[in-house]
């Protein structure tokens, strides 16, 4: 990759884009919600079950302007999704300011292994035992977590 577009995508200016489209939510507490995803490329966690392993190498997808992502969005749906592979492997500041520029409703999926960047209108978290949320992203939870009587984040991993 150009060094021109490396550093695009370490601003989060563009992002390994492996796919995206516009489909119901089938899962989770907007189950029944049209969104359009935006599936990231790049994940380290390295989860045997997952669904999408070829979303793992981030260098297989190509590098999309975070402008053209939102164009794409925003002629479907006032939700979006945005999932992975691991999104947060990358800065997802740029890319949220965009969305709610355009009046989206922004979700995102992860495992919370990094730090949160962007703002989100709601947080997917879904742990993993083998590299657990960062404590910026579980600090949250820990509340959640008293309330339904698991001291901590790390019983749900």
């Amino acid at each position: 990759m150009k060094q021109e577009i490396q550093d695009l995508v370490n601003k989060g200016l563009m992002l390994p884009l492996m796919e995206e489209f516009y489909t119901i939510q089938g899962e989770g507490y907007h189950k029944g919600t049209a969104a359009y995803f935006v599936r990231i490329g790049g994940c380290d966690v390295g989860c045997h079950w997952c669904d999408v392993k070829e979303s793992w190498i981030a260098d297989l997808h190509p590098p999309t302007k975070t402008e053209t992502i939102v164009a794409n969005a925003k002629k479907y749906s006032d939700t979006v999704v945005v999932t992975g592979g691991e999104p947060l492997t990358w800065d997802m500041t740029e890319l949220t300011k965009q969305l709610k520029a355009e009046g989206c409703k922004i979700h995102i999926e992860t495992s919370g292994a990094y730090e949160l960047t962007g703002e989100w209108d709601w947080i997917c978290l879904s742990p993993k035992k083998m590299k657990l949320p960062t404590q910026k992203i579980s600090d949250p939870w820990t509340s959640i977590g008293t309330i339904l009587g698991h001291p901590t984040i790390n019983d749900y991993t």
